[in-house]
This record gives C-alpha cells, structure tokens and sequence, in this order.
C-alpha cells in the first residue's frame, strides 16, 4: 500500500473526518483530503506522522479495528496492544520510502544494461503472415467471450496476430489499469507476449499507451521497464492519467481501429472469471475508440525518450528542464559540465579534434542559468564519487555524458580532472547554495541522474549507445528525489557544510597530486 491508500484505510477505520485529523496535527483539512487521494506526496515530516499515529492509536480500541490493523501491518493480533500501536502504526506509514529508494535502484540497475537494438525473433512476422491457417485460428465472429487469465492471455494473443497479418500499419491503442500478473507471472506467454509486441512494431505499427499511475511504485518502474526496450524504437508514445482513481473498478482496452479490440473489467485484483471480450464489430471497435480518445485528451505525456539520433532534441529539452527554478541534486558518471571550468572544456574540445563547435556556446549558456539560480537562492547538490588513484592517472575517469553529447567516450587527463575539482572548490567557497558530497565505494557507473524537487527528473544510460529518459509524473519524480536525497545522507542534505565539504575535496586533490 502507498502512503495516500494507508492514510486513507486508517482515517475509515477510525471514522476521523478531514477537519478533525487537521485540527490534531496542525494541518489544512484541504491537504489532508488531497493527501487522501494521493494528489500530494506522502509526508517527510516524521513528527507530523507520530503524531498521527499517536491519534489513530488512541482511537483504534475496538475489536473489529485492532483486526483490521494487524492485517494490514501483517502482525499477529494477539501481540497487538494499545501501548505497541502508536509505535508499529508510525512505521508502517514511514516505512514506504526505503521500498522506493531500492525499485529506483533496481530501476536504474537493469536500466543501464539494457539492450537498445531491438531484434526481431526468427522470422516471426514471415511465418505469421504466411502460415495458410493463420486465419482458421483466429475468431471471425463479432464478437467472443474468453474467461479468466489464460482467457485474457488468449484474446491478447489474437489481437496482437491479427494486427500483424494487417498489411496497411495501425496505431494501436492500449490501456489497462488491471493487474499484471496475467502477462508476467508465465514466464514462457512473457516470452510470447514480447515477441508479438516486437513483430507488430516490425510491421510498421504505432502504439499510444496510457500507464497506470494509480500501481505501486515497483509495478510503475516494472512496467516501464518491460517496455523500455519498444520505447527505443520511437513507434510508442506512452500517457498517464495525472488524477488519482480509485483503483477498484478496473479496466482493459486493447484497440486497433478498423480492426480488432480487447476489452475486460474487473473489481480490484479479482479477476480470475472475468470475461475478455474478443471484438470484430466495427461499430463497437469505432466506440470503444472514441472512448479510448476522450480518455487520452486527458492524460499527459508519462517520459519521452532521447538517443543519440535526436540528440539535438535532448539538448532543447535539457535546458528548458535546467531553467526550471527549484531545489537540485544531479550524479552523473564523474562530474557534472555545469561545475567545469570554461578554460577545461575548452581543452578538452580541442584534444579531441573539435576546433569550433556550437556546444562552446551551448555549455555557456547552461553554466549561465546554473550560476543564476545559485544566485536567487535555490539549492543545488551534487554527488560526487572518489576514484581510486589508478584510474585517475591512467585517463579513465569519463567526461560527463560525452557519449551523448560527442558520439563517443572522452576521459579526463590527470591535469583536466584536478582542476575540474578545484574549480568545485572555488564554487563552494563563493556560493553558499552550491553543496557536494564525496561518496567513496561506487563502482564504475553508466548512468545519471539530474533531478528538480517536485518538477522532473532526467536520467540517462552513458554508455554506448546512450539513452535518456525524462519524465515530470508526480510520484516518478519523487521517488527519484528521494533516492538521489538518500545517496546524498540526511545530515548532507539537511546541514550541509561548505567549508567541510571543501576540506575533503581539497584532501583529495593533493591525494591526487601526490601520487
């Protein structure tokens, strides 16, 4: 359960109104209610949760509460006290945050060893659209009924072959805020499932895909990432819903106009008998477009997805991002350009054979926008990793995302990257808003994250070919902050020491000259 769905069992179970929980804890009952709905993020501040729980301890007495209770925090009824409450129940509020911070990390883990060239398995499409009985397999009835998981799996598989002996290309229309299980719980239709998704792609298809928000988070990035590698086609456009439902009604619609759609409901997570719907009808294909229509004018774009082919896209795309006014924390691979010295990026250009370019202006531009917002007060971090003293003067130390921005990797010398970390020294001295943190124990990484408190976040995959995805969904963004905040350490964050912070780095350096 998400922080919005345990307040909200809580405040039922108690029968507590907006207004009176807001009177007790010192908060605006309109907060509350859209806390309830998930319309804001889950609280940080940890005495305003102990102080809920304080209160739903003191009224949680009954039998049929205390039940309800230690079901939900999974804990035995019989160990289960008025005095233990208050405790266990604050936990159980808080305790959604670290199960964040790690799907990020896996998020980010399998995200920079993915594969980006998508390959189309065997001859897939020719023996679908060869294969003599191909349509004796397929229902030509109007409509037909298919029940259960196997059932929907079955209509899916029908859909998706239909589209694919399909000569003229569609754009397919997918959405489901249904459980996923029935896709990747059977390892080997997971299998299938992916295959005919590549195979429609091959064909010349489109796909506009609206994504569930409402899902916990590690279903969310799951779901992201079993599509991450369609994404890099660019055939698919995927959507969210910014409002919040209520996740009991739920439905699927899989349409390819003027030609076949999925259609299935079911209530909560039970959906073991319910009926998918197989439909040939044009007319019902034409409404349950519309349906799907009206439904996408509502929704926004969930991520848009860079590669190097588009990289002058990325680029408009990052600025606009960086003139956005709010707090920041950025890791990249080494250190970021927005901290390197004009005089080093000048050299580094040069060195590797670029005697004009329009990046000179571009990088002067960004360094432009990062020093003013230092200037009106908006807090930037950067996380900084420490490189053994073997990589550093053996030139492996990566330049920041050059993979994109040069179409191949570029390293530091030893001279470039100690005075890349002596300008950072200099920067620390002169604004107080500007913070780093040295983190020692990191491996190689080929990956960055750049992320604006409560606006977006952009991450990137730096290795060849590198990738890059930038999303501004709510809940995303936040779970990304939070995992950058905990890599930074909540002292780091909230007591930031710039004359520390200059003292290690300096230590480093001479490190580093030393050697």
């Amino acid at each position: 359960m998400q922080f919005y769905e345990k307040l909200d069992f809580l405040m039922n179970i108690t029968n507590t109104s907006n207004s009176v929980l807001g009177q007790k804890i010192k908060l605006d009952p309109s907060y509350i209610s859209r806390l309830r709905r998930g319309q804001r993020n889950a609280l940080k501040d940890e005495n305003i949760i102990v102080s809920m729980a304080e209160y739903f301890a003191h009224y949680c007495i009954a039998d049929y509460q205390l039940n309800s209770i230690s079901y939900a925090l999974n804990i035995s009824r019989a160990i289960l006290n008025s005095n233990e409450l208050q405790p266990l129940i604050a936990k159980w509020l808080i305790n959604e945050k670290p199960n964040e911070i790690k799907a990020v990390g896996d998020f980010i883990d399998n995200f920079i060893e993915i594969n980006t060239n998508l390959k189309i398995p065997g001859n897939l499409v020719k023996t679908v659209k060869q294969k003599e009985d191909t349509p004796k397999l397929i229902p030509q009835d109007d409509i037909s009924v298919f029940y259960g998981i196997e059932g929907k799996r079955q209509a899916a598989e029908f859909f998706l072959l239909e589209v694919m002996k399909i000569d003229t290309p569609q754009t397919l229309l997918l959405y489901s805020d249904e459980a996923t299980d029935w896709m990747t719980t059977d390892r080997d239709f997971a299998i299938k499932w992916a295959q005919l998704m590549i195979g429609v792609l091959s064909t010349g298809n489109r796909i506009k895909i609206i994504h569930t928000i409402s899902r916990n988070l590690d279903e969310m990035l799951n779901a992201i990432q079993q599509w991450m590698p369609m994404y890099m086609t660019g055939l698919i456009e995927p959507y969210y819903y910014p409002k919040k439902r209520d996740g009991i009604f739920k439905q699927t619609m899989f349409i390819s106009p003027g030609v076949s759609a999925v259609i299935s409901s079911s209530v909560g997570n039970s959906f073991d008998y319910a009926a998918n719907l197989l439909i040939r009808n044009s007319d019902a294909i034409r409404a349950y477009t519309e349906v799907f229509n009206q439904y996408l004018n509502q929704c926004k774009p969930l991520i848009r997805v860079f590669k190097s082919e588009n990289k002058n896209l990325y680029l408009e795309t990052l600025l606009e991002f960086e003139k956005e006014k709010c707090n920041t924390i950025i890791k990249t691979e080494s250190i970021s350009l927005l901290t390197m010295p004009e005089k080093v990026f000048s050299e580094i250009l040069s060195r590797i054979g670029i005697k004009k370019s329009s990046l000179s202006d571009y990088q002067k531009q960004r360094i432009k926008i990062f020093k003013n917002h230092l200037e009106n007060n908006n807090l930037f971090y950067e996380i900084i990793p420490i490189f053994d003293l073997d990589t550093i003067n053996n030139g492996k130390i990566k330049v920041s995302f050059s993979d994109m921005m040069n179409n191949s990797t570029v390293y530091y010398t030893q001279e470039e990257y100690i005075q890349h970390l002596e300008h950072i020294t200099y920067l620390l001295e002169i604004y107080e808003n500007f913070h780093i943190k040295l983190v020692s124990g990191i491996s190689e990484s080929n990956y960055l994250i750049y992320a604006k408190e409560d606006l977006g976040v952009i991450t990137a995959k730096t290795s060849i070919p590198p990738v890059v995805i930038a999303v501004n969904e709510t809940n995303l963004t936040a779970a990304f902050w939070d995992f950058l905040k905990h890599t930074l350490g909540e002292k780091s964050f909230q007591y930031p020491n710039n004359a520390e912070e200059s003292n290690e780095l300096k230590k480093y350096i001479q490190k580093i000259k030393n050697s």
